[in-house]
């Protein structure tokens, strides 16, 4: 739910605003050389993990490794830095993550591909062939 809040802070208005406009940012902020190179890239990145870091976090809550989730929350990304329609976009992602949030806290099965730590863990039974090592090793 954090990130939900997150979504419509001054803080990520601000930091989107920078990272929509790459080329805004080469024009105002040329360096030369290879340490210019390196400076702008790292201030670059700072604007976008500024801008996306609660999106990517929400990973976490949503299961570390799940393609769908991964896919799903890339498209947030890529929606919010690319749509022209600026703070609506914003606001929907925000509406996404707090039903999402919402979800997970009181009915977790409800949600596709959602991994809860613990549950379900991988361990050997009777079903299972035992591992065998291979011939000649």
């Amino acid at each position: 739910m954090v990130a939900a809040v997150y979504e419509l802070t001054p803080l990520k208005t601000m930091c989107l605003r920078h990272c929509r406009s790459p080329l805004g940012f080469l024009l105002g902020s040329w360096r030369d050389g290879l340490p210019g190179a390196l400076q702008m890239g790292a201030e670059h990145g700072a604007w976008c993990v500024g801008c996306c870091w609660a999106l990517m976090a929400s990973l976490f809550a949503l299961g570390v490794m799940s393609i769908a989730w991964m896919a799903f929350v890339a498209a947030l990304i890529a929606a919010e830095k690319t749509l022209p329609w600026g703070r609506l976009v914003t606001y929907g992602t925000a509406a996404i993550l707090l039903t999402l949030g919402i979800l997970i806290v009181v009915v977790p099965d409800a949600i596709p591909g959602l991994t809860i730590p613990g549950e379900g863990s991988i361990t050997e039974t009777d079903d299972m062939p035992p591992m065998r090592s291979m011939p000649g090793i």
